[in-house]
């Protein structure tokens, strides 16, 4: 068992298991979980339940690092099992355009992702398993301590990173239950303490399990779209053959929070009149919502790429002019390999 899964409730049964009174098993549940976020608690649990926390993992795991050029820093993390995910730390300056920080940790929820939408790296390599919540969260351990590291060295002080994406390697919702344990961990207010309304989980868009994950987490949900045109959409997103658009948009319009729509932006692809009016028209009645426009990364089809940033500009304004709150999304960590759609879980160092 590793520290970084366990939820102060476990703590607690925990501490009871071995015997601990209720009062006792609280105090070492509030230790223990301050503990591996590096934090001072007050709580002073027994000698013997600190030596019993000794059977708990608390290393994290190894990890290389490479840092693009605009500050992304992209981490290829080797588990216990030899397998490798990455992990994105993406630090956004306070500029001319943006009006404060902000420091997002971009997370892995499986080893590989059995859905294969075709212009993803990590489709590529098919599923190989889930990560336990453990294996998430030490994802975020590892990019706040390399922070951290960052800002000691050069002489100021930083603080935690206080947004958390699923939007790594993996479906999230393949793998919810060990996903929603990691969002508790990491918004526990006495660990990491990531507010919970700066978490956002992107999904595909599994149907079946949306309104479970509405239910279980007041987190942020994404929703890749990328098209509406049916045989596009299938050939660019193999789930879309399970669950029609239609049933999808049904899914997302009982979510009680705004949903994000994710659009990937692909020369030729998606990026004409026709496409930004079927996605103003999807957009119609789902309150709130908002989309994200990204272009293409370079990824594992040669012949895609992203559109000029003037075609890219005027999908946006023609969303705009139809009502629709649309964000054009520029790259972090492309150079390194750690921008959507470019994780393959692999050693790369450039």
């Amino acid at each position: 068992m590793h520290l970084a899964g366990q939820t102060r409730a476990l703590l607690e049964q925990w501490a009871r298991d071995r015997g601990a009174s209720s009062g006792a098993a609280r105090t070492a549940a509030r230790a223990l979980v301050g503990r591996l976020a590096g934090r001072k608690s007050d709580a002073r649990p027994s000698q013997a339940l600190l030596d019993a926390a000794a059977e708990f993992e608390q290393q994290l795991p190894a990890a290389e690092a490479v840092t693009d050029p605009d500050g992304t820093v992209r981490f290829a993390v080797t588990l216990a099992d030899g397998a490798v995910i990455e992990t994105v730390l993406i630090d956004q300056k306070e500029s001319d355009t943006r009006r404060r920080a902000r420091v997002t940790v971009c997370v892995s929820s499986q080893v590989g992702c059995a859905r294969g939408c075709s212009f993803c790296e990590t489709g590529r390599l098919g599923l190989q398993r889930n990560l336990t919540a453990a294996e998430i969260v030490v994802q975020y351990a590892l990019a706040a301590r390399h922070l951290a590291a960052a800002g000691a060295a050069a002489s100021q002080s930083t603080a935690a990173p206080g947004n958390v994406v699923f939007m790594g390697m993996g479906e999230p919702l393949d793998n919810l239950d060990e996903v929603l344990q990691a969002i508790e961990v990491l918004t526990d207010p006495l660990g990491f303490a990531v507010p919970e309304r700066r978490i956002t989980v992107s999904t595909v868009g599994i149907v079946p399990k949306l309104d479970e994950l509405y239910a279980r987490t007041r987190a942020n949900v994404a929703v890749s779209l990328h098209a509406l045109e049916p045989a596009t959409r299938l050939a660019l997103l193999p789930v879309a053959r399970k669950w029609p658009v239609e049933e999808l948009r049904l899914a997302i319009a009982r979510s009680p929070r705004p949903v994000l729509l994710q659009w990937t932006l692909i020369e030729g692809k998606n990026d004409s009149d026709r496409d930004a009016d079927l996605l103003a028209q999807f957009v119609v009645g789902l309150e709130g919502a908002r989309v994200n426009l990204i272009p293409l990364n370079p990824g594992p089809i040669l012949t895609q790429r992203a559109p000029s940033l003037v075609r890219c500009r005027a999908f946006q304004k023609r969303l705009a002019d139809r009502g629709v709150r649309a964000l054009l999304r520029m790259p972090h960590g492309q150079s390194i390999g750690g921008a959507c759609g470019q994780l393959a879980g692999a050693r790369r160092q450039s």
